[in-house]
């Protein structure tokens, strides 16, 4: 299994708190349009609608777990980590509750969260929820460092597209505070250190020109996008960083064990004892490819 724990931590320009908002606030917008949009003829549907039927099997499996073993542990609640501005989760939340509508089921509550709380568009975010269903904290939230008040809440915990941004001892860590109080950890990733995401990123390059006139570019975007490109530029490059930083899944699920471990060490029980799973598959033909990794707390009784 190769983990490359030697690679050079680069950086992401938009994440940086010096990048200025008329330059960051064009690539998350973008970010999110490209999870949330389907491009045809590349893409079968849009990379966000794979993520809902994951996150959904997830929810479902855990409520039959609770049905099965006859327990009231508590209403479950998403606890999304490292939002930025949103990114996918308001057409997560607004699919996974019109499904769950749909099936007799009452909506799950979503929570936005960031180290660097983006309220201005959460706010936004949050009013255009169907059933209201979409929140935010507006305090900072280290997402290696959750809240006690947070962890009293039963909650499963979702990464989209934000593991890479951790170093390895962070990421470690995120791991372990899951396992000692969430209901499970949800990781997705868009991209990977090989030859077919960087094909996939540079493609988004020209692509950026065709896509900015749907996001109701402000002066300042179109300026620094068709006169200057400056945002398509930063856009590839973090894309590129991205790539180099992402983890495989068998990556993520080592440094669980290393979690697992210390949890166990913690507590002397069963607390450190979860049920992983990984996965992944096609989102832009024919090289752009989504992983995944899954990790529930075991409870027993399972087939597998």
């Amino acid at each position: 299994m190769y983990l490359p724990y030697s690679r050079p931590r680069l950086i992401e320009i938009h994440e940086q708190a010096w990048c200025p908002p008329s330059i960051r606030r064009p690539i998350q917008t973008m970010l999110a349009f490209l999870w949330t949009h389907r491009i045809a003829p590349f893409q079968a549907r849009a990379p966000y609608e794979a993520v809902v039927d994951i996150v959904q099997r997830v929810l479902l499996d855990i409520e039959d777990e609770d049905e099965r073993d006859q327990e009231d542990r508590g209403t479950l609640q998403l606890l999304d980590c490292c939002s930025g501005a949103g990114g996918p989760v308001p057409a997560i939340e607004r699919d996974i509750n019109s499904r769950r509508s749909l099936a007799s089921k009452p909506p799950v509550k979503v929570f936005l969260s960031d180290i660097h709380p983006h309220l201005e568009s959460w706010i936004h975010h949050s009013m255009e929820s169907p059933t209201r269903s979409l929140s935010y904290l507006t305090f900072p939230v280290d997402a290696a460092h959750v809240p006690a008040h947070l962890k009293e809440e039963r909650h499963l915990r979702t990464f989209f597209l934000a593991f890479h941004h951790f170093s390895e001892d962070a990421a470690r860590r995120v791991l372990e505070d899951a396992m000692r109080t969430a209901e499970g950890i949800c990781i997705f990733e868009l991209q990977a250190p090989d030859l077919g995401s960087i094909v996939t990123i540079l493609a988004l390059f020209p692509l950026s020109f065709l896509l900015i006139p749907f996001q109701h570019p402000t002066i300042t975007t179109l300026l620094f996008t068709y006169i200057i490109p400056i945002i398509p530029a930063i856009l590839i490059f973090d894309g590129l960083v991205s790539a180099w930083r992402t983890r495989s899944p068998q990556h993520i699920q080592y440094l669980a064990g290393l979690a697992a471990m210390t949890v166990q060490l913690e507590g002397g029980d069963k607390e450190g004892e979860w049920k992983w799973e990984s996965g992944g598959g096609v989102h832009t033909w024919p090289w752009g490819r989504m992983s995944y990794v899954i990790g529930r707390r075991d409870r027993g009784g399972d087939d597998d």
